[in-house]
């Protein structure tokens, strides 16, 4: 102990000053009283002697000095004006202080409030502006309404309050039309063009995926990466590559100190070269927590240098938490600061260690000692990881050890290229181009560690694993070294055996298939996706945006294939998703409605198909569609638009009937399109464009008499989405009961085709959350002039009431006239059995689409619109296909490659 204090005394004391200022982040105790431990502490240290008692009082001396800065700065944080102004709306002038991030509907980032209506502010918001071009770090911005509003808290599934609060943030700002006034200036606006000018140089040689890449690994921006790539990042346990951290600063240090060497400049200079590199570094990335921490660890190591001193790591450490919790005390519950310091201790644990060890061993055993500080890391923050995110990656040191080599490629090219860009463009776009390439070869490592079995582990088991492996590993180092090997071959066959059970008797989520019809309407924000299941297969309706990740829901669910993929109009809130199902999952058609709106989205949809081989169709209405017993009649559209055309006009309209249920799902189409659909009595609506303001929506609900309405919609959208007037009109509906994925979650329909069970729930809430809907529905019959199918058998508003759990309605078809009389009875379809309409001189014909194979791959069958004319919603009349036809030549050619198609 004496040689520990005698050697670390400094690093001790820093220790102590840390501890005393992240105190009041966690606990405040009485400042009075820790003032006069203060002073106490300090007449103590005056009177005792040398020796350990007197450093004792020094360091509870410090941690008091750091009670007493921790609780200033966090009254100093803890106060908002704008707190006291929620809801107001004002003008507002705003400064962007970092990159802007999409999410949802709207673009997200942190500014700082310089005005606020005619006051003079100086707070730190969080500014969320709807979307559109995203404006640059370090702009001026002049917000014309400006509405604070306060942050989120944990009842939404996650404390967006207590997130904020740690980055001195306390009030969300809605900023309505707001334009670019002007740059900052001073040290920020040095930042921001050092920022801009290597986001240049990286553009100009790598595009798409590659380019958000490497902003994730050079920046730190890991916004414009595919929600796929970055869930592969974070299963594989490679997510800290996209997050800047001291491995950065550190290549950055070397390979400018090497530069330096082969330049032949003095050590005096290089060493200046470094500190000059590691700060225009740390200023363009952003002083966040581990990027803060190492630029300390590099300047003290330079200084160090200089001065012929031995560098210790332990004592940069230390200092660089210390100017951290000094600045911003919350800082010691940021899941980073607590990662980037964890993994740092292990590394300096561990390597002097492993050097030990491997001193006279050829260098070829190198990469064992990656592995064992890779393992270190892991183990060292596997509980952090586990507390913060509830999951832990299994195959983290493997992939570390595989993608690790690309990193000092990818950060030398890219900066390099930065760095001889304003002389050799030429050479920079080569030198971004190998850096995607080698950017590309650690994506290529997470996809295909991510893929593995069980590459995330939930249960806190692996918690405990994690405590035996840091048991075996020192029992083992204490062990007398002839008996090392022994229990080191034990261990390991007892852990092969072990993982080899855990991998036999347990598999990766697989597909269940359902026995009835499963509707999943998806919680996917603003944004909708309605999943479709039958035992013979799957058709999703709408894919979310790209942020709500339909794709990894879909893959959790085990599914691996769909029948079809339906692309009802090309919006980002209903197609984003799209590109992303198609390239994760096997499709076997999609189906869109042709319009000429322009849309990224649909376009790289429409190109990802093509590329894996995917049939792409133009839906109209009446196309029939079947999967098993799932049918499928497009509605809507009937033709195609004209350029100027509003999307949600001309957005594919799709009746879904499963025996006796009919659900119908109108993706935007409001009651001005659907009112003049052939429509009937439904069991279950979609109710369209996320429940806004539908004028005509009353008297469409007095056609559909829906017993279950869903309004998919995002939680506090900017939209104000679902409107009042609407979920009055649902609401006013005898015995319909509305649910909403703002505030149930993900609503879950299931039928066997005669009776029907809803439930919903929150993925982030456990156990399924289940309402109880009402069985209360009397006769209803189909209005005049809509094809009738029979009356419903009363259920009377005196029904018995259903189980807790789950309700089961009845909607049992009944034949409607006594004594058998068949006519007005909707007759019933059989697997196998083809869709027709017998018309006089005229062959029947049967279109079977091609089936494809795979664990939930059913094939679609196709009818065109030769659908039987007493099924509604096909057509409506006996003459109508036909009639349409001859009113519009110009589609023949098109319909006719379409049946070919089917």
């Amino acid at each position: 102990m004496t040689s520990l204090l005698s050697r670390r005394w400094p690093t001790l004391l820093l220790l102590a000053a840390c501890a005393g200022l992240a105190a009041p982040a966690l606990a405040a105790p009485p400042r009075a009283v820790v003032i006069a431990l203060a002073v106490a502490a300090a007449a103590a240290a005056l009177t005792v002697a040398q020796g350990v008692p007197r450093l004792a009082f020094v360091a509870l001396l410090l941690g008091c000095t750091g009670l007493v800065w921790g609780g200033l700065r966090m009254d100093a944080l803890e106060r908002s004006v704008l707190r006291e102004r929620l809801g107001e709306v004002a003008s507002a002038r705003v400064v962007v202080t970092s990159p802007a991030r999409r999410v949802g509907d709207s673009l997200r980032m942190f500014g700082d409030v310089e005005r606020f209506g005619a006051d003079r502010v100086r707070e730190r918001v969080l500014v969320v502006l709807p979307k559109g071009r995203s404006p640059p770090r370090g702009a001026v911005l002049e917000v014309v309404r400006a509405r604070p509003k306060a942050p989120r808290g944990p009842e939404t599934g996650f404390d967006e309050r207590a997130w904020l609060e740690r980055r001195g943030v306390h009030v969300v700002l809605n900023a309505g039309d707001a334009r670019v006034v002007g740059r900052r200036g001073g040290i920020g606006g040095v930042a921001d063009r050092l920022r801009a000018h290597v986001e240049r140089s990286l553009a100009r040689g790598a595009r798409g995926e590659r380019l958000a890449l490497l902003r994730g690994i050079v920046l730190g921006d890991d916004g414009g990466l595919s929600a796929s790539l970055r869930d592969d990042f974070r299963a594989s346990g490679l997510a800290h590559l996209t997050a800047v951290s001291g491995q950065n600063v550190a290549i950055v240090a070397l390979g400018l100190s090497w530069l330096a060497w082969l330049l032949a400049v003095g050590r005096l200079g290089t060493q200046l070269v470094a500190i000059a590199g590691i700060a225009g570094y740390a200023l363009a990335v952003g002083w966040e927590p581990s990027v803060a921490r190492a630029t300390v660890a590099g300047a003290v190591a330079c200084v160090a240098v200089l001065a012929s001193r031995r560098t210790d790591g332990w004592h940069a450490m230390a200092l660089g938490a210390l100017m951290l919790l000094a600045w911003r005390p919350p800082t010691v519950l940021d899941p980073g600061f607590q990662l980037s310091f964890a993994a740092v201790a292990a590394i300096l644990v561990t390597v002097p260690r492993l050097d030990a060890r491997a001193h006279g061993y050829p260098r070829a055993l190198q990469p064992l000692i990656w592995m064992g500080v890779a393992v270190a890391c892991s183990v060292a923050t596997a509980p952090i990881v586990w507390l913060h995110f509830g999951y832990i990656a299994i195959w983290t040191v493997p992939a570390n050890v595989a993608a690790e080599p690309a990193m000092p490629l990818v950060l030398g090219l890219a900066l390099g290229g930065a760095l001889v860009e304003p002389v050799l463009p030429w050479a920079t776009t080569t030198l971004s181009w190998l850096a995607g390439e080698a950017a590309a070869w650690i994506a290529g490592c997470a996809s295909a560690f991510a893929g593995l079995p069980h590459a995330e582990a939930h249960s806190p088991a692996v918690l405990g694993v994690v405590a035996a492996i840091v048991v075996v590993a020192t029992g083992v180092a204490r062990l007398p070294p002839y008996r090392r090997a022994a229990v080191v071959l034990a261990v390991a066959v007892t852990a092969a055996a072990a993982l080899s059970f855990v991998v036999v008797t347990s598999s990766p989520a697989s597909w269940s298939a359902p026995s009835g019809l499963r509707v999943t309407v998806l919680d996917v924000g603003q944004g909708d996706a309605v999943l479709l299941e039958v035992d013979r297969g799957a058709v999703l309706v709408d894919q979310g945006s790209p942020e709500a990740d339909v794709a990894g829901q879909l893959r959790r669910r085990g599914l691996r294939a769909l029948s079809a993929l339906v692309l009802t109009h090309p919006q980002r809130d209903h197609i984003g998703g799209a590109e992303s199902v198609i390239r994760s999952l096997s499709v076997d058609r999609v189906l869109d409605p042709g319009l000429s709106a322009p849309s990224p989205d649909r376009r790289r949809a429409l190109a990802a198909a093509r590329e894996r081989g995917v049939g792409v169709l133009v839906a109209r209405a009446g196309d029939v569609f079947r999967v098993g017993r799932l049918v499928l009649r497009v509605l809507w559209p009937a033709s195609s638009d004209r350029p100027g055309d509003d999307p949600n006009d001309h957005a594919i309209v799709v009746l879904a009937s499963f025996g006796s249920f009919d659900v119908l799902l109108t993706a935007d189409a409001e009651s001005n399109v659907t009112s003049r659909l052939p429509l009937h009595a439904v069991d279950a609506l979609k109710v369209a464009h996320h429940g806004s303001e539908d004028p005509g929506l009353p008297s469409l609900l007095r056609v559909l008499r829906p017993a279950v309405a869903v309004i998919s919609a995002g939680r506090e959208n900017e939209y104000g989405h679902p409107r009042p007037e609407t979920v009055a009109a649902l609401e006013a509906v005898p015995g319909l009961r509305l649910l909403r994925t703002d505030l149930d979650g993900e609503v879950l329909i299931e039928t066997d085709g005669s009776s029907v069970t809803v439930s919903s729930r929150r993925h982030r809430r456990g156990r399924p959350r289940r309402r109880a809907l009402g069985c209360t529905r009397g006769r209803r019959r189909a209005p005049a002039g809509i094809p009738d199918r029979g009356e419903r058998p009363a259920e009377g508003r005196n029904c018995r009431p259903a189980a807790p759990s789950a309700l089961r309605v009845r909607v049992d078809r009944a034949r409607s006239r006594p004594g058998g009389d068949r006519r007005g009875r909707r007759r019933p379809v059989q697997r196998g059995q083809p869709l027709r309409r017998p018309q006089a001189g005229s062959r029947r014909r049967r279109r079977r689409a091609p089936e494809r194979g795979g664990a939930a791959a059913g094939g679609v069958e196709r009818r065109g619109r030769r659908g039987d004319r007493r099924v509604p919603g096909v057509a409506g009349a006996r003459h109508g296909a036909r009639a349409d036809r001859e009113r519009d030549p110009a589609r023949r050619p098109a319909r006719q490659g379409l049946r070919q198609g089917g």
